[in-house]
C-alpha cells in the first residue's frame, strides 16, 4: 500500500470504474473491507481509497477474473488473488473484459 493519489496516465482511456471493497486479511485471518473504487483502464487495474493506492497492475500482469453473487477476484501473474465486493461487480466484470482479461 502507498500514499498515492491515482490519475490517468497520458494516452489511456478509462473502460470503467465502481465503489468496491478491497478485502484483505486482517490478523491473518479475519477479512477486513477496504472501502475504494476499482478503475479498469485499457493499460491497468488500479484499487485507490481516498488516500491509499493498495493495487496497480498493468494489464498483462492480470491472468484472469471470476465474478460471483457479489463479488469479483483477481488473479494475477505473480500468484495472488485480490478479492473485491461490492454491488457493481457485473460492469466491472463487463470493463476488464473490455481491457481483454480473461475470464476464468
Amino acid at each position: 500500500m502507498k500514499l498515492n493519489k491515482w490519475e490517468l496516465r497520458a494516452n489511456e482511456k478509462l473502460l470503467g470504474e465502481a465503489a468496491a471493497s478491497y478485502i484483505t486479511k486482517h490478523m491473518v485471518v479475519m477479512p477486513k473491507p477496504n472501502p475504494g473504487k476499482l478503475h479498469v483502464t485499457d493499460q491497468r487495474v488500479v484499487f485507490t481509497d481516498a488516500l491509499t493506492l493498495f493495487f496497480d497492475y498493468p494489464l498483462e500482469q492480470v491472468v484472469s477474473f471470476s465474478a460471483g453473487m457479489g463479488s469479483l477476484t483477481l488473479a494475477t501473474a505473480d500468484g495472488k488473488s485480490h478479492k473485491l465486493t461490492g454491488m457493481f461487480t457485473k460492469k466491472l466484470a463487463s470493463a476488464l473484459e473490455q481491457a481483454g482479461v480473461k475470464k476464468a
